[in-house]
């Protein structure tokens, strides 16, 4: 289940979002958590499943005119790699914004790909 990001969770978020080649630097990685908080365009999200308290994975957009979504961050927490979870998450996160068209960046872009290819079938 996805959930809106609150304050309280910040370490664990950036803990999952620093499995990314390019937010290893402790700078960084700050910065991306600070737009999170401070930008209201911007939004991250943490995946829970509905069996446990823990987090599984962070998804993290942000919204444009026009009625796009940008995919900036997905990461899934190592010991449930592999399961589909960000399926799910990403499933649950076009469920939140239905009319929302979800684009990707260069790092984001591979897995949205492969993600719009599953959903079609």
């Amino acid at each position: 289940m996805l959930t809106k990001y609150r304050k309280n969770q910040r370490k664990i978020a950036m803990g999952l979002l620093g499995f990314h080649d390019g937010l290893k630097d402790q700078k960084h990685l700050l910065k991306e958590i600070d737009t999170y908080e401070e930008d209201e365009h911007y939004q991250l999200f943490c995946y829970y499943d509905e069996t446990s308290d823990n987090v599984q994975g962070v998804i993290g957009i942000s919204q444009l005119e026009g009625g796009e979504l940008v995919l900036h961050d997905i990461s899934l927490n190592p010991s449930y790699r592999g399961e589909g979870v960000s399926l799910k998450m990403m499933e649950e996160l076009q469920e939140l914004y239905p009319e929302e068209r979800i684009i990707g960046t260069p790092a984001t872009s591979m897995f949205l790909a492969k993600w719009q290819e599953r959903k079609r079938g």
